[in-house]
């Protein structure tokens, strides 16, 4: 197929909707919805002669979790990343094994805990017998990647599949068009995105930073930036590598990873520490990375009961003490606006997302308890609903929102508030009122929960 300028048309346009998803409101967004037609009719120009180049992308350091180079790329070049994993994605998706977490449809993080705990039950015959994990982490992984490796080995699959089928019947000869796929590999990979790019945060935010996690000191050829969405279908496509060697060489049948987050789980503890040899001098030679030494782990499975942040016990996952701690530093500043007499309805909207963001993530772990303790706290019964599970907040019905019988609602009086307030140790609400729920002891703020794992 040799793709024509009304096919790019509408790849594009498909391609731009998809970047804007869940991304309405941002200021780039906006900015480039302005004068939509004029600026993707100005990709389609360029992309269907050639000379389309990305711009200088934004560059900034995270510390949450750790200390890490981020790069965003402007929401024009977000586009034409977009239409390239269009392309590619379809494509591996039937390539790659199944036990590959990141950046899938219908996968990620909690897939990852789900089958992790499934090939845990399995390789112990639900924990009857005694079975070895082997956990690797690759050291600076994405700054390590040998881009030319990355396209060469897409671009040899995309040929040697050339007259295969599609999932849809189609040859795939008659979906892709090689050179252009080369062209827009050319674009995201052959440049060093640290030249030219427009730095956003203080200058000593990026003090202390290790060389292998800085883009600067990659080796001349090698790095991709994380951040993009295209970097995610890459890294899958260089482990793709590694996968099938695992898979079909060494013929271990539990085993898994989510980016460079890898584990191997046999039977035999020595059938492990004997081809990690091997494993390394694979991943060095064909690959070009290194195992991080100090990010190893041979764990017998008993023990082996953390991966993707959360605790793995035999029928059931917790949350990790650092999402606990978050969610516990969260709800102190929520409760402390909550205090607050004079809350915008803008305001009220913001403190509903951050709660539900996180109910919503730990409403997938064993954490009742977690959730009711943080969540019955005074302050926000001013504003709050919550569902019996403590799975979801909603405002209350003078603030907009709409109350269930599955929901619990407390009546809320400002003299109740002023009593609390007094003593804060008192029960809440104070006696002699009717409420829907018995009454509780609460401190103003809350307090990390201690949790035994």
């Amino acid at each position: 197929m040799i793709i024509t300028k009304e096919q790019i048309r509408t790849d594009l346009y498909q391609a731009y909707y998809d970047a804007r998803a869940n991304k309405r409101g941002t200021l780039a967004q906006i900015n480039f919805e302005i004068f939509l037609e004029h600026q993707l009719e100005d990709l389609i120009r360029i992309l269907a002669n050639r000379t389309y180049e990305p711009l200088p992308p934004y560059c900034f350091i995270t510390f949450d979790p750790v200390q890490r180079e981020v790069y965003a790329s402007q929401f024009r070049d977000r586009v034409v990343q977009h239409m390239l994993f269009n392309y590619l994605a379809p494509f591996y998706e039937p390539l790659l094994i199944y036990d590959t977490y990141s950046c899938r449809k219908g996968k990620g993080t909690l897939f990852g805990i789900e089958r992790y705990q499934h090939h845990l039950r399995s390789v112990t015959d639900n924990f009857t017998r005694e079975a070895w994990v082997l956990y690797i982490d690759l050291s600076g992984f994405f700054m390590s990647i040998d881009r030319q490796l990355v396209k060469d080995t897409i671009m040899n699959r995309v040929i040697a599949r050339y007259d295969r089928r599609s999932p849809d019947g189609r040859r795939w000869g008659e979906i892709l068009d090689p050179d252009f796929i080369y062209f827009l590999l050319s674009c995201q990979l052959d440049s060093n995105p640290s030249e030219g790019c427009i730095r956003v945060g203080n200058p000593s935010d990026w003090e202390g930073i290790p060389k292998r996690k800085c883009m600067k000191y990659s080796p001349e050829g090698h790095g991709i930036v994380i951040g993009d969405l295209d970097s995610q279908l890459f890294s899958n496509v260089l482990l793709d590598i590694y996968d099938q060697w695992v898979k079909r060489c060494l013929k271990i049948r539990h085993y898994g990873h989510y980016v460079d987050d890898i584990y191997h789980m046999h039977e035999s503890k020595e059938f492990l520490l004997d081809n990690l040899p091997a494993m390394e001098e694979y991943l060095e030679e064909n690959l070009h990375v290194k195992v991080n030494r100090d990010k190893f782990r041979l764990l017998p499975a008993s023990a082996a009961n953390q991966f993707l942040g959360a605790y793995i016990r035999p029928y059931y996952t917790v949350p990790r003490k650092r999402t606990i701690n978050k969610f516990w530093k969260v709800m102190g500043e929520i409760e402390i606006q909550a205090l607050s007499q004079d809350i915008t309805r803008e305001e009220l909207l913001q403190m509903r997302a951050r709660i539900n963001s996180y109910l919503g993530l730990l409403a997938h772990y064993r954490s009742f308890n977690i959730r009711r303790d943080f969540i019955s706290r005074p302050a926000l019964y001013r504003y709050f609903c919550f569902g019996k599970s403590y799975k979801k907040v909603i405002l209350r019905p003078e603030y907009g929102g709409t109350v269930r019988p599955s929901h619990i609602y407390i009546p809320f009086r400002d003299e109740n508030m002023l009593s609390y307030l007094d003593d804060p140790h008192a029960p809440f609400p104070p006696q002699g009122t009717e409420y829907l729920r018995p009454m509780q002891e609460t401190i103003p703020f809350p307090v990390p929960i201690s949790l035994t794992v």
